[in-house]
C-alpha cells in the first residue's frame, strides 16, 4: 500500500509539474500575442502615416503636373502668338516695301531675246514650209481661212498674202508667222490665268479697280501674290493646249497664201514643225510672266503692240524691215513683228499727274511699204 501511495504521490508531482509548465507555456504565449499585437498596432500605424504622407505626396504630383500643363499651353499661345505676329509684321514689311526682285533692264534683255528668237522661227517655219509644198496664186481659194487671216492681222494683210507669190520670197508669209506669235506670246505674259478665261477676266478686272484706289506699293504686291498663288496648269499641259491653236493659224496663213495640199495634211506639217519652237518660246514668255507680275511691284511693264492699220510714228514705233529710207507720213502698219515694253507707275491718287507712262522698248512693226519690194 505504501508503494501505491509513493506512486500516487509521484503522479501527482508529475500533473503538478506539468500544469505548471503548460501554465508557463500559456502565460509566455500571452506574452508573445500581447507583442504581436503592439507590432501590429504600430505597423497599422505606420501604414496609415505612409498612406498620408503617399496621398499628400500624389496631391502634390497632381498640383505640380496641372501647373506644368498649363504653363506648357502658355508657352504654346505665345508661340502661336509670335507666330502670328513674325507673320504679319512680314506681310506688312512686304506691302511696304518697294524694292523690286528684278529690274527693267532685265526685262528689256529678255525681251529683245524672244523678240530675236520670234523672228528665228518664224524664219524657219516659212522657209520650211514653202520648200516643202507647193504654192498657187491669184486670189483666194479658202473663204473660211481668208475670213480668220482677216480677223487676226487685217484687210491689207490677207489681201496681200491671197495676192502676192511667195515660192521665191516667203518675207510676207514670214512677217505674217511672227506677228502671230507676237499675238500668242503677248496673251501668255500679260494673262492672270491662261486656262480659264473667266477667271482672267475677273481677275484683270479686280486689278483695274486696285490700281485706280490705291498706291503703287499696294496694287503692286497684290498682283505680285495673286499672280503667284492663282492656279495654273502644268506647263506641259499648256504646251499641249496651245500647239493645235497655233498650228491652226499658221495653216490658215499658209491656205490664204496659196499652198495647194490638203488642209489636213498641212495641219499636221505645220504642227510638227511648231512643237519644236513653242516649248522655246513658251517658257521664255512664261520667264518674262513671272518677272513683269511677281519680281516687279514698284511699276507696271507691258508688253506693247501696235494694231494694224495704225498710222506710222517713228517716236512710238520702229519699222523692222526699213531698207535705209525712213518711212514717209501717212504710211500704215501692216503688222507687229517685234514686242515693245511699257512702264506705268502710279504717282499720285489724284491731280494733273498721276500716271507716269514711260516707252521702254519700241515695237517693231512691217509697214505696207515692205509689200514694194515684193514681187508678183
Amino acid at each position: 500500500m505504501t508503494a501505491a501511495l509513493h506512486t500516487t504521490r509521484a503522479e501527482k508531482q508529475r500533473l503538478h509539474d506539468e500544469l505548471t509548465k503548460r501554465i508557463s507555456e500559456n502565460h509566455r504565449l500571452q506574452q508573445e500575442m500581447e507583442g504581436s499585437t503592439n507590432m501590429s498596432r504600430s505597423l497599422d500605424a505606420k501604414l496609415q502615416e505612409t498612406e498620408s504622407v503617399l496621398a499628400s505626396t500624389r496631391h502634390a504630383l497632381d498640383a505640380a503636373t496641372n501647373q506644368l500643363k498649363a504653363m506648357s499651353e502658355q508657352k504654346a499661345q505665345l508661340h502661336t502668338l509670335l507666330n502670328d505676329r513674325t507673320f504679319e509684321l512680314k506681310g506688312a514689311q512686304s506691302f511696304l516695301t518697294t524694292a523690286d526682285a528684278s529690274s527693267g533692264a532685265d526685262v528689256i534683255s529678255l525681251l529683245q531675246r524672244l523678240n530675236a528668237e520670234v523672228l528665228q522661227s518664224a524664219a524657219y517655219m516659212a522657209e520650211s514650209i514653202v520648200d516643202t509644198f507647193s504654192f498657187e496664186s491669184g486670189g483666194v481659194k479658202d473663204e473660211d481661212a481668208y475670213a480668220t487671216v482677216t480677223g487676226m492681222f487685217g484687210q491689207s494683210l490677207a489681201h496681200y498674202l491671197a495676192t502676192k507669190k511667195h515660192k521665191d520670197d516667203p518675207l510676207l508669209i514670214q512677217i505674217t508667222f511672227q506677228s502671230c506669235f507676237v499675238q500668242f506670246l503677248e496673251f501668255v505674259i500679260s494673262s492672270w490665268t491662261l486656262a480659264d478665261n473667266d477667271l482672267n477676266k475677273m481677275l484683270a478686272s479686280t486689278y483695274k479697280t486696285i490700281r485706280s484706289g490705291e498706291a503703287q506699293a499696294i496694287s503692286g504686291r497684290w498682283r505680285a501674290l495673286t499672280s503667284a498663288y492663282v492656279h495654273n496648269h502644268e506647263e506641259s499641259q499648256l504646251i499641249a493646249l496651245f500647239t493645235p491653236q497655233l498650228a491652226g493659224h499658221f495653216s490658215n496663213i499658209m491656205l490664204v497664201a496659196g499652198c495647194s495640199v490638203a488642209p489636213d495634211t498641212l495641219r499636221a506639217s505645220v504642227e510638227q514643225k511648231l512643237s519644236d519652237k513653242i516649248v522655246l518660246l513658251f517658257k521664255q514668255a512664261l520667264q518674262l510672266k513671272k518677272i513683269m507680275m511677281e519680281e516687279i511691284t514698284s511699276a507696271d511693264l507691258r508688253t506693247v503692240t501696235v494694231p494694224f492699220d495704225t498710222t506710222y510714228s517713228a517716236e512710238q514705233m520702229e519699222d523692222a524691215y526699213v531698207d535705209g529710207h525712213p518711212a514717209t507720213g501717212g504710211v500704215r502698219v501692216l503688222c507687229t513683228t517685234d514686242l515693245g515694253l511699257r512702264r506705268m507707275t502710279r504717282l499720285a491718287p489724284s491731280g494733273e499727274k498721276q500716271w507716269d507712262n514711260k516707252l521702254l522698248l519700241k515695237p517693231k512693226v512691217a509697214l505696207k511699204t515692205v509689200i514694194d519690194s515684193m514681187d508678183g
